[in-house]
Formats: structure tokens, sequence, C-alpha cells
């Protein structure tokens, strides 16, 4: 009994002196040494005590922590999470809506035939026209003004000729598809002809009707590699669109026209939207003897046969001499 009442007495005794420091730690004289002084020799003593309250009492309070706030933490993370996905998917889509209105902007951009109503369009990709290497589906037609014939643009240059027209689409034949004759004019020399695309190659374009190669051999008459190639006055449809740009020209196997081979500017196969130019086009490119757009206008002219004698049968008399006037 007497064993507990001192234990109960040194348990009142230290709690007192806590309260004690306690209350001698809070207070707030300044410039009163004295309590200062006893400040310091309170802390200096409770300083074991309080070491070791925070050895014993700090690993309990840290779980009590992480047991109270882990749902706030994961809710946090979740938000941060979230806020990191907004960003991203902000980014990719400020990118797609940028190539959106870059190729919008192409397509719509012309300038060289300022003089032209045209029509933007987007490409149908989802069109089973669509799957052809030479074919485009557009999604304007017959309602918005367009008709069979009229040429096909970007800024970049000629995409190619309305074919099949529908209410609401239409079938693009493009420029790379062999078929396709267009007229067209070398800037590096003013020549005139008539090219094609080249089969196997989407991205060329051959001249080989139309040029000349020159009758002396100077090579300097010839078309300077990277001049441009632009559509021609007179033919299907607007002069000056252009087409590309000349990667090589050789002459033909009978060594009489030119075959210039050009890059075109315009890859069919990424476009997204296309302008339609809204002029009434012309049915075929003039091709009489003489015209520019002749297929073979240097074809020889076929030789004059000189008239065979007559031989006279054995025995018959000679032809009659003619009278003299």
């Amino acid at each position: 009994m007497a064993v507990a009442q001192r234990r109960a007495r040194s348990r009142y005794r230290l709690l007192l002196l806590i309260l004690t420091a306690i209350t001698l730690l809070t207070l707030d004289f300044r410039g009163f040494g004295p309590l200062e002084a006893v400040q310091s020799r309170v802390r200096d003593a409770l300083e074991p005590v309080v070491s070791a309250a925070d050895v014993v009492l700090g690993p309990v309070a840290r779980v009590w922590t992480v047991m109270f706030t882990y749902s706030d933490l994961q809710d946090e993370n979740a938000r941060l999470q979230d806020e990191l996905d907004r960003l991203a998917t902000a980014d990719i889509r400020s990118a797609a809506e940028q190539d959106a209105f870059d190729r919008l902007l192409s397509a719509t951009g012309v300038a060289y035939v300022s003089d032209v109503p045209r029509l933007a369009a987007s490409v149908l990709r989802d069109s089973p026209g669509n799957f052809a290497d030479d074919v485009l589906s557009i999604d304007v037609g017959h309602r918005d003004g367009v008709a069979p014939g009229m040429a096909v643009v970007t800024s970049a240059g000629f995409v190619g000729r309305v074919e099949l027209v529908d209410s609401t689409s239409s079938t693009v034949t493009t420029v790379s598809d062999p078929g396709l004759v267009i007229g067209v004019r070398l800037l590096g020399t003013g020549d005139v002809g008539l090219g094609h695309g080249l089969a196997g190659d989407a991205s060329k374009f051959v001249v080989d009707a139309g040029l000349r190669w020159p009758e002396t051999g100077d090579l300097s008459e010839l078309a300077a590699v990277g001049s441009g190639v632009v559509t021609a006055a007179g033919s299907r449809y607007p002069a000056d669109i252009p087409v590309g740009r000349v990667l090589s020209v050789e002459p033909s196997e009978a060594g009489l026209v030119q075959l210039v081979t050009v890059d075109l500017n315009v890859d069919v196969g990424q476009l997204g939207y296309v302008s339609v130019l809204l002029q009434q086009p012309e049915d075929e490119p003039p091709t009489a003897p003489g015209s520019p757009f002749d297929p073979q206008p240097f074809a020889p002219e076929p030789e004059t046969l000189e008239p065979e004698p007559e031989i006279s049968e054995p025995g018959a008399p000679p032809p009659a001499a003619e009278e003299s006037r």
C-alpha cells in the first residue's frame, strides 16, 4: 500500500513538473533575465523526456498519420495523374488540330488561280474508291456546283480531274494516273507538250509528246533540272497550275522527242483537303495537226513515190510521141 502511494505521489510530482515547465516555456517576457534562465534550465531538464517520448511515440504518430491520410493521398495522386493525362491529351489534340488546320490551309491557300472560284473539300478516307492508288473521293458534288472535268488542286499544285459526280460526293482521277493526259508547259524553255503519270511510281510524271529534241544537239536548249512545270494555256485546265519540277530530260528511242521526267509537287496519298476549281471544263485538249497538244506533231511525212515507167510488150508498137505544140 505504501509503495502504491509513493508511486502515485511520484506521478503527481512528475505531472506537476511538466505542467510547470509548460507554463514557464509559454511565457514570453522579453528582457526579463531570471525567467529566461529558468526557461533554459527547464528545456535542458526536459530534453531527455522529450527525446524518449519522440522515440516511443514517433512511429505510432507516423502510422496514425498514414492511416488517416492514406485515402487523401490516393485521391491527390489520382487527381495529379488525371491532370497529367489531360495535359498530354490536350497536347495531342492541339497537334491534331494544327495538322488539320495546316492541311486545310494547304488546300485552300491557292494563289496561282485567284480569278477562278474554288470550293474546299475533304478527302473521304473511308470511301471504297480511295483504295485505288490513283483515285480519290471527296465530299462535294452536284449540289455544290461540281461537274465532271473540273480541276482539283491544293496550294502545292495539280491534284487531278473530277470524273464522276453524285449529289454529295465526287470521284477524282489523280495526276499520278498514267491514263490522265495533261497539257503542260516547261517554265525553263516555254515549250508545251503532253504528259501523264508514270506507271508504278505515284510521285513521278513524264512528258513524252510534243517536245522536239534539239536538231543541233545543243543541250542548252533543254529545260534545266529543277525548273518548274505547269499546266499549259489552251489545255483542259486553267493555265499555270504547278505540276512539279524537272528531274531529267532524255531523247526518245527515235531521237526526235524529249522524254521529260517530272517530280510531282503533290503527294496524292497524303491529302486531307483539296480545292475544286469551279470553272467550266474543256471536253478535250486541241489535238489538230500543228497544235502544241498534237501527240505526234513530228511524225515524218510519207515519202512520195515516183511513177514506174511503162514496159512495152514485145512486138507492140512504140507509144505515140506527144504532138509538138
